[in-house]
């Protein structure tokens, strides 16, 4: 392990500008008729196994999954590598690295090499994109990020939210932290009661009812809730996670809308007067004057639907008008919105324009990254690459 340090903060920094493109084009996979696996890698179909795969999970450029036989493969630059790691307790494949368990112990696998991060069965722990939170069999407190082990905390902590390239925790005396970038940052002196995290933001509501979001070094207050309603409120078990929301916190019991949620580099949210706005890269966006019937944020994508039932997106600082009713199936991804449309067919939403991707109905469809994978009959299955 090693301590922060300035060294250790020049690096994070540098490979925190590494672009996106560097990876290679994202895969899915699918099963045949027969039974037999394959995925699509840069336009070609490559057959990987004969059996039918217990499990499969893509990411940007890889997948991961678990073999008829138990084991956990990996396949990646047109290569599969198998880990020799049969029936995992848990795996988590993301465009950095491939999380899994054996045993209560937590490893990575970094594309290259594997590495023993810490024993989850006791501790609190989290993972994501490029960064994981655990504890070593001592208590200590850590983070892997960008192949580097970091000591946070040399006693376990009560609670820890993971984002892409961030962390927020809770330490032992109820202290709320972050580390983002090579930085441990200094958030609160009590616990909030709820936290999310995604890439380079948190935002949090604190343990005065005030909604706040940490963002580039600096804390922003957004409002004050006059009134905490949790969809589940069972008690942590620590006095100073007492307060602490299990669900999500909602305008009320009845809609069940969040009153945020979060996506990389922003918080959409409903405030106080019931206004539904977004924080984006430091700036507040007025979207709606009342809530929508429904939004959702995953990764650079805001989709929502207004009280006219019309489909709108906020990406990339931009509020589209997508359709004029509401889809009855929505994926999203990166910076993609995916759906199926009155016909049937599938289209999607990218870079702010519509395309049209199938001409005939659709049956099923996948969607990672910038590929999409869909079905016009049984088993029989097309890719279409938006890039």
């Amino acid at each position: 392990m090693m301590s922060i340090s300035i060294l250790t903060r020049y690096i994070l920094l540098l490979l925190s500008f590494l672009p996106f493109s560097a990876f290679s084009q994202a895969m899915l996979g699918y099963t045949d008729m027969q039974g037999d696996y394959y995925v699509s890698d840069s336009g070609r179909i490559v057959h990987l196994e004969h059996l039918r795969v217990k499990s499969s999970q893509p990411a940007a450029n890889s997948i991961a999954y678990i073999s008829n036989t138990g084991n956990l493969v990996y396949y990646s630059n047109h290569e599969q590598v198998k880990l020799d790691i049969t029936n995992p307790t848990f795996y988590k494949n993301t465009d950095h690295y491939l999380y899994y368990s054996t045993g209560g112990s937590f490893s990575v696998y970094n594309g290259k090499e594997r590495k023993y991060l810490g024993y989850i069965q006791q501790y609190p722990y989290a993972f994501a994109d490029s960064i994981a939170a655990v504890h070593d069999y001592s208590g200590y407190f850590y983070t892997y990020v960008n192949d580097l082990f970091i000591e946070l905390e040399n006693q376990p902590v009560l609670k820890v939210i993971a984002g892409d390239n961030i962390l927020a925790y809770v330490n032992h005396i109820g202290q709320f932290k972050a580390y983002y970038q090579g930085n441990k940052v200094d958030l609160d002196d009590y616990a909030p009661i709820t936290a999310q995290a995604a890439g380079s933001i948190i935002a949090y509501i604190d343990n005065y009812q005030y909604m706040k979001v940490y963002y580039q070094g600096s804390i922003h207050e957004l409002f004050n809730l006059p009134e905490i309603n949790c969809l589940s409120t069972t008690s942590s078990g620590d006095p100073l996670l007492a307060s602490w929301c299990n669900g999500p916190v909602v305008t009320d019991v009845q809609s069940e809308l969040p009153v945020f949620q979060v996506g990389d580099d922003m918080v959409a949210y409903i405030d106080d007067m019931g206004r539904f706005n977004v924080f984006y890269k430091g700036n507040i966006v007025a979207l709606e004057s009342q809530p929508p019937k429904q939004y959702t944020v995953v990764d650079r994508v805001l989709y929502y639907t207004d009280e006219n039932d019309y489909l709108k997106v906020f990406c990339n600082g931009e509020l589209s008008i997508v359709e004029t009713y509401t889809p009855s199936r929505i994926e999203a991804d990166g910076e993609v919105l995916a759906y199926m449309d009155l016909d049937k067919r599938l289209k999607a939403f990218y870079l702010n324009t519509s395309v049209d991707v199938s001409e005939n109905i659709v049956l099923d469809f996948s969607l990672n990254n910038t590929l999409l994978m869909y079905s016009e009959i049984p088993n029989k299955y097309k890719f279409y690459s938006l890039e």
